[in-house]
């Protein structure tokens, strides 16, 4: 056997054990007996948790939390895919432990997207020569159940809410103005007395990757707005607007909070899923139907998706002018 094909079988068995050439090199050169310097897993979450926005770290935060609870006292540079495929196993358990008949396919997806995360950005600071998470092998994406809600179905939403919610005038609120909006959940929760502007019935929403946006409402969805935030305490022109009952400012657990007490009494919740961003698909999907692509891509606040998108984008008074049909109310921004 020449030597070509022995180094071939020996990367292949290097491989199957989770092997790499740096590992060798390092073990040849007797680094491996050297202490690691490298933080420790649960040293780095800490360092660089911050770093990544609130949206990301708010969605990867509970994974890394497992990956503490399995790998946090070993260095990162000395976990491997096995130790990362431990950590998955963990997600998909817990996923189907809190959500009884679910495959964990979610959970598993959302949890090497986190793991990635995290070691790419060691990868980066040079802390690991690759990132264990690179091998790990993403489920594959199912058809999207989501889909606009029919009026009969939305009714049901609204019904399911307000009977089952322990603070009806803000949920009831939080439904309108994403309706009305299209906003994402995002958009809810960063909204501030500031950015309600009553001559031009528009507010300002802040969303994905710090991207703002002016966008026409009805006059009496600001109105409600106004009235909602007068009767919870924010003053200040930076004070967040929808508030519960204590007058401190909504956070994400709020949506899971309304819609998780929601879903029990909608039958059909199991095959649609029930969520702001479904409201969000209602109201662009209505927008669409009533105005076009271009108003709706602008409704969504949806990038150009080709060089025309970029030519035929919608001005703000076609966006009020459907927004006002849609509400059935005057909108001062409207173009006929």
């Amino acid at each position: 056997m020449d030597r070509l094909v022995r180094a071939r079988v020996l990367l292949a068995e290097a491989a199957a054990l989770g092997v790499t050439i740096e590992d060798l090199i390092a073990e040849s050169s007797g680094a491996s007996s050297c202490p690691s310097t490298a933080p420790t897993v649960a040293e780095y979450v800490d360092t660089v948790s911050a770093s990544f926005s609130k949206g990301t770290a708010g969605t990867y935060k509970s994974y890394w939390r497992l990956a503490i609870d399995r790998l946090g006292e070993r260095t990162i540079d000395s976990i491997g895919v096995d130790d990362c495929e431990s950590v998955l196993a963990d997600a998909v358990e817990r996923a189907r432990c809190n959500r009884p008949g679910t495959d964990g396919r979610s959970a598993r997806e959302n949890c090497i997207g986190a793991l990635r995360a995290l070691f790419a950005r060691a990868e980066r600071a040079g802390l690991v020569a690759r990132s264990p998470a690179a091998g790990l092998e993403k489920p594959r994406r199912l058809p999207n159940r989501r889909r606009a809600l029919d009026d009969g179905e939305l009714r049901e939403v609204i019904e399911a809410v307000r009977t089952t919610s322990q603070d009806p005038d803000l949920d009831l609120l939080l439904i309108r103005f994403h309706l009305e909006s299209g906003a994402r959940r995002e958009g809810a929760l960063n909204l501030r007395l500031r950015d309600l502007d009553n001559r031009r019935s528009t507010v300002w929403l802040r969303e994905k990757f710090g991207a703002e946006r002016e966008q026409p409402v009805s006059p009496s969805l600001l109105r409600a707005l106004e009235t909602h935030t007068a009767a919870r305490g924010a003053i200040a022109a930076d004070d967040p607007i929808l508030r519960g009952r204590s007058g401190r400012p909504i956070t994400r657990r709020r949506y899971n909070t309304v819609f998780d007490r929601a879903r029990p009494c909608i039958p059909w919740s199991e095959r649609t899923p029930v969520s702001a961003h479904i409201l969000r698909h209602t109201a662009i999907t209505a927008v669409e139907r009533h105005a076009g692509f271009a108003v709706a891509q602008a409704f969504a606040g949806h990038s150009a998706s080709s060089v025309t998108g970029t030519y035929t984008r919608a001005r703000i008074g076609e966006v009020a002018a459907a927004v006002s049909a849609l509400t059935g109310e005057v909108h001062p921004l409207a173009e006929p």
